[in-house]
């Protein structure tokens, strides 16, 4: 089997100037995005040449994390963007110690399946994760609750 190279993105944690493109993006999908938490990293991925191709969120709970509003904007949709952007957040969320990212989607378990993400029954969750707002009160309980354990960080 050929190996599949991911385009490039470039990853930063979100300034303020990125909040009204983020906001408006969460809300053109219709994604909770008005109670993101303090605690939760928001990130912007763009493209070599500079020009934005969507967003994500991580949220820690210790050893675990929540990925969440994770938004590619249309024009990146085709180019495989959005699978470059989960191993981006990914390897993120390794390298600050976490072990296992966890996620709820109404639409898009297919798309993570295909990314190492299995479905979980939501009373599988760590309590922690189960006790926040996106399990409590945003998700419809519909929502499929998905997981993904990371390889242990080397060196």
């Amino acid at each position: 089997m050929a190996e599949r190279v991911l385009p490039m993105v470039i990853g930063a944690e979100a300034e303020p100037r990125d909040m009204p493109l983020i906001a408006a993006a969460l809300a053109a999908e219709g994604l909770p995005g008005i109670d993101v938490p303090a605690r939760t990293l928001l990130f912007v991925f763009r493209e070599p040449d500079g020009g934005t191709i969507g967003f994500a969120g991580l949220e820690p709970f210790g050893e675990a994390a929540l990925l969440r509003s994770l938004v590619v904007l249309p024009p990146a949709r085709a180019r495989a963007q959005g699978s470059a952007i989960v191993a981006w957040m990914a390897e993120e969320a390794r390298r600050r110690g976490i072990g296992e990212i966890f996620l709820l989607t109404t639409t898009a378990a297919p798309f993570f399946e295909k990314l190492g993400f299995r479905r979980i029954a939501r009373d599988a969750v760590p309590p922690s994760i189960a006790a926040s707002a996106e399990f409590t009160t945003l998700c419809p309980e519909n929502a499929v609750a998905m997981a993904r354990r990371l390889r242990p960080a080397t060196g």
